[in-house]
């Protein structure tokens, strides 16, 4: 009997340390492949849905501040593209982006669906913003996914 508790421990010992290393070393590689800049003036439909759904407050996405009197032709969609891999054993649940706003940055539009990644797979995610054409397109991002329920982020610079 007491062989067979002896036993009972290493084993709960060794599935302990094997959960413990599949947690320290969850994580995703992330790659940010690069950033399209298109003027709003040439998706003008695009701009006015996306500023009515802001008004209404039916905007699927992340609200910064309200598109208000801003034009068109004052503002320009960044699109942001990342590449992400799953180097685990375990799959990532619900990987999303979102954006920092800078001054200027009016809304990130949200995705439709969650997006889950599969052990030793890769997806492209893009995300997109609207802001006014005076700032820049360098902005700090945080990509978050959850690996068994338990939450995981990553801070990313996207250019």
């Amino acid at each position: 009997m007491k062989a067979f508790a002896i036993i009972l421990i290493v084993l709960c010992l060794a599935a302990m340390g094997g959960i413990g290393y599949l947690y320290f070393n969850a994580t995703l590689d992330i790659e940010v492949e690069g950033c399209i800049a298109t003027d709003a003036a040439s998706q003008a439909e695009t701009f006015q849905a996306l500023a009515k759904a802001a008004e209404d407050g039916t905007l699927t996405g992340t609200l910064f501040r309200k598109p208000g009197e801003a034009s068109p032709e004052n503002c320009v969609f960044y699109s942001y593209t990342l590449k992400i891999t799953n180097k685990t054993f375990l799959k990532a649940e619900v990987v999303e982006v979102s954006v920092t706003p800078m001054d200027g940055d009016m809304l990130q539009m949200g995705q439709n669906q969650a997006v889950d990644l599969d052990s030793g797979k890769s997806i492209g995610l893009t995300t997109t913003i609207l802001t006014t054409k005076e700032g820049h397109n360098v902005r700090e991002g945080t990509v978050t996914y959850y690996f068994w329920g338990i939450p995981f982020s990553r801070r990313i610079t996207l250019k």
